[in-house]
């Protein structure tokens, strides 16, 4: 299984290497291995989570989005699993890995706090790794005027936090950045003191 998810991860390095995606200079470094190390903290944390399922997830919840960011989701299932059967992955993997993307990707209309424990670190280690590094930063610098991309970044970082993050350990952990990120959207503390 190792060599197999070290050959997906290879293709999804690559094809977020492409000059045409938009995030290509960072994608990789600043988003999908934070990912991965959170991801694998959590499973020391959660043994009975299926470690090659997570780690898998962690390489495929994004795949589609460098290939064509406006389909992402429809690429990332045709193509992604496409991906993952040529690596050599078992169709009954392969079905496992899309249920638990499915399932995250549905974040916005079911309380992931009720999720298998596989997404529960994929989604939880995804919006984690959006407050560390570049991600916020970069990720909305696309020629938005100021306030619309606030307002975006606003709606994001929330969704990530009430939404995404959903394993009490992250949410101890990045409670600091969360913090630190509202006052990026200009939600100030009363006294700084």
């Amino acid at each position: 299984m190792e060599s197999q998810i070290e050959k997906f991860k290879q293709i999804v390095i690559n094809n977020n290497s492409n000059r045409d995606f938009r995030f290509h200079e960072w994608m990789v470094k600043y988003h999908l291995e934070i990912v991965e190390k959170i991801a694998m903290e959590l499973c020391g944390i959660y043994p009975e989570a299926n470690r090659d399922i997570v780690q898998t997830l962690v390489w495929f919840h994004d795949f589609g989005k460098s290939i064509d960011e406006n389909n992402e989701k429809e690429i990332t299932i045709r193509e992604g699993t496409k991906a993952l059967l040529d690596c050599g992955f078992s169709q009954d993997f392969i079905d496992k890995v899309v249920y638990h993307w499915e399932i995250m990707e549905k974040k916005n209309e079911e309380d992931l706090n009720n999720a298998p424990i596989e997404t529960k670190i994929i989604s939880s280690a995804d919006g984690a790794a959006h407050f560390v590094g570049v991600f916020y930063a970069t990720y909305f610098a696309d020629g938005n005027d100021f306030s619309y991309t606030i307002k975006e970044l606003e709606d994001k970082m929330k969704k990530d936090w009430e939404r995404k993050i959903v394993l009490p350990e992250v949410k101890e952990a990045f409670k600091n950045r969360y913090k630190f990120m509202q006052e990026m959207i200009g939600n100030f503390p009363d006294k700084f003191l």
